[in-house]
């Protein structure tokens, strides 16, 4: 069934009856840098997370201990990882669990924003010395 877009308010309801989110991403320049957002919305949800081993997945899943990464643009690995995936279901619990760690610890906004303020300070000070 696909659904089209769904409200915001009702994406718990549709991560609630499934058993895991896989994200297929493609390898190009970029899903090589950017960070998708929707595994970690899944991994906070508390679902297994499957993903293609680009740059941006790779950034938020480490190999089974959170999530699991497949090769990109490679059917029969993702075929493969979601099927280690259902008979690894006794170690699901874990993995759930360090994936929404991940996100509660990881991905909040005091780290994310935090990250930046080194940066904002020194190109505030490299604006004061030049006179701006």
């Amino acid at each position: 069934m696909f659904t089209g877009r769904v409200p915001h308010q009702r994406v718990t309801d549709y991560y609630s009856v499934l058993d895991a989110l896989v994200y297929p991403r493609k390898s190009m320049r970029l899903t090589e840098l950017v960070t998708p957002l929707k595994p970690m919305e899944a991994m906070a949800q508390g679902k297994p997370v499957l993903a293609s081993d680009v740059g941006g997945h790779r950034e938020l899943i480490r190999h089974a201990e959170n999530g699991y990464l497949f090769a990109a643009d490679d059917p029969a690995a993702l075929a493969s990882a979601i099927e280690v995936m259902f008979q690894n279901r006794v170690s699901h619990e874990k993995l759930v669990a360090r994936g929404r760690a991940f996100v509660e610890i990881e991905r909040n906004w005091i780290n994310s924003v935090g990250r930046y303020e080194p940066i904002y300070a020194t190109l505030a000070r490299a604006c004061d010395n030049a006179g701006f």
